[in-house]
This record gives C-alpha cells, sequence and structure tokens, in this order.
C-alpha cells in the first residue's frame, strides 16, 4: 500500500478518469485513521462526481476494529455495504 498521500494522489487520478473505481484494501496491515478518513473522502468525492466507487472486498477484521474505534460501527445501512459487501460488521 502506497503512502497516504500516494493514494489520495491515485485516487483522485483514477476520478478524473474513469467512471468505476475499485479500492483494494486487501494489502493493508496495519490500517489508520488517515485511510479511514481518505477513504470516506473519496465516497463522497465519487458520489458528488457520479462515480461508481467501491472497495474491492470487504475489509478484514482488523480494518473493522479500526472502524468501530473511529465511531463507524453506528454507520447506515450503505456505509455497512460499502466497507462489509453485507456481510455483518467484524
Amino acid at each position: 500500500m502506497p503512502t497516504i498521500g500516494v493514494l489520495a494522489d491515485e485516487l483522485s487520478h483514477a476520478f478524473a478518469s474513469s467512471e468505476a473505481i475499485r479500492l483494494d484494501l486487501s494489502d493493508v496491515t496495519a490500517p489508520d485513521l488517515s485511510l479511514v478518513q481518505l477513504v470516506a473522502a473519496a465516497r463522497i468525492a465519487a458520489r458528488d462526481g457520479g462515480h461508481d466507487f467501491a472497495l474491492a472486498a470487504p475489509v478484514d477484521a482488523r480494518f473493522g476494529a479500526l472502524l468501530v474505534r473511529a465511531g463507524f460501527n453506528t454507520a447506515s445501512a450503505d456505509d455497512a455495504q460499502f466497507w462489509f459487501h453485507g456481510d455483518a460488521a467484524q
């Protein structure tokens, strides 16, 4: 996984050149709040720009625990679908 700045740049370029973007977080071994914030901001940008943005796979248990610590455990059904692909929050 690139640094957060590199990932932000890559997402920005993807939004400029594509309608459908899939973000693969499967290689993230130590997620932190900056990644959650970037992905949340990217979701808003995608929605506002009419892009199809999703995760390539549901987040793993470690990432799920970070989402709980960050307060995403009270998220909407759409948020749960985005992060966990319909599976129960891990």
